[in-house]
């Protein structure tokens, strides 16, 4: 038995969700897609160009990649937002307090800049890793299970955000609220015989 090969387009503003089991592959297919792990086989095209080894930091930047558990890099929200530019990873102008401080309130986000993250839940912590990835603006979005800690308010506020954004997201996800509001979805888990 072996796993149908995935070829697939994907215009901007469209959402692919990865299901199937655990350990059939949806976390290294992300990591294939964010260049942090050598695919076996296949290819990712991107604006007319084949993704190779030679091009890999242009296609990591325009990439957000956000596992799941937020790699969240800084001691307070404000350092966590801010990370890309302070590690000179983005080059765009850096996103000042009152952007911060507005994009943290469409996500429920109602602490200060100088918050201390480690005081933060475990879902917190995910829409402070989405809030990044919105301040960053890059045109693929790579999630994986990102609202497996919200509550359903939260995860419905978060699904109508970015659906707003125009975007490529290939997310990874077992819940059914979010696969739903996907526009295509691939089951990891049906094989060929």
């Amino acid at each position: 038995m072996s796993l149908s090969p995935l070829s697939i387009d994907l215009a901007m503003g469209e959402h692919l969700t990865l299901s199937g089991p655990s350990g059939c592959g949806k976390t290294s297919l992300l990591k294939v897609l964010a260049g942090l792990q050598p695919a076996q086989s296949g290819e990712i095209q991107w604006q007319q160009q084949r993704v190779t080894g030679n091009n890999l930091m242009w296609w990591r930047k325009q990439c957000c990649y956000l596992p799941q558990e937020p790699i969240l890099g800084a001691e307070t929200i404000s350092g966590v937002l801010r990370l890309p530019w302070a590690l000179k990873a983005e080059s765009t102008p850096q996103p000042n307090d009152e952007r911060c401080c507005s994009v943290l309130c469409d996500l429920g986000l109602a602490h200060h800049l100088d918050t201390d993250v480690r005081t933060l839940s475990g879902g917190e912590k995910q829409r402070l890793a989405i809030a990044r990835a919105m301040l960053l603006a890059r045109p693929i979005w790579l999630l994986d299970e990102p609202t497996s800690a919200l509550d359903p308010k939260s995860r419905d506020n978060v699904i109508t955000l970015l659906s707003q954004l125009s975007v490529i997201m290939v997310s990874i996800s077992h819940d059914p609220v979010w696969a739903a509001s996907a526009d295509q979805t691939y089951d990891m888990g049906i094989q060929d015989e």
